[in-house]
């Protein structure tokens, strides 16, 4: 995930979430188990708008929780509480892109 933000003097936001092969083996097949829209169009790649953040947001949660329960995925769930926790720290207002993949 990368975000720029609109004032030139703040360096873009970076959050690694998973490689290839984890994404598409934990957090797609479960997303679209969970019938989530968005998480698997972040495989190839897409520019998310700031006001759909919220709901991108929403389905990490919504993802964390059907996982958290499962021993085998405590990597994902941990980098999905850092990805959540660096988002809730980022004011909306400043973004000026997304890019999610």
């Amino acid at each position: 995930m990368l975000i720029k933000f609109k004032a030139q003097d703040q360096r873009s936001l970076y959050l690694p979430m998973a490689t290839e092969g984890t994404y598409s083996r934990e957090w797609v097949s479960v997303a679209r188990k969970l019938g989530l829209p968005w998480l698997p169009l972040f495989q190839t790649g897409i520019k998310v708008e700031v006001a759909d953040l919220p709901a991108v947001m929403d389905e990490l949660r919504q993802l964390r929780a059907a996982l958290v329960d499962n021993p085998g995925s405590t990597p994902v769930v941990e980098r999905i509480d850092s990805i959540i926790e660096a988002l809730s720290e980022v004011e909306p207002a400043e973004i000026a892109e997304i890019f999610i993949g």
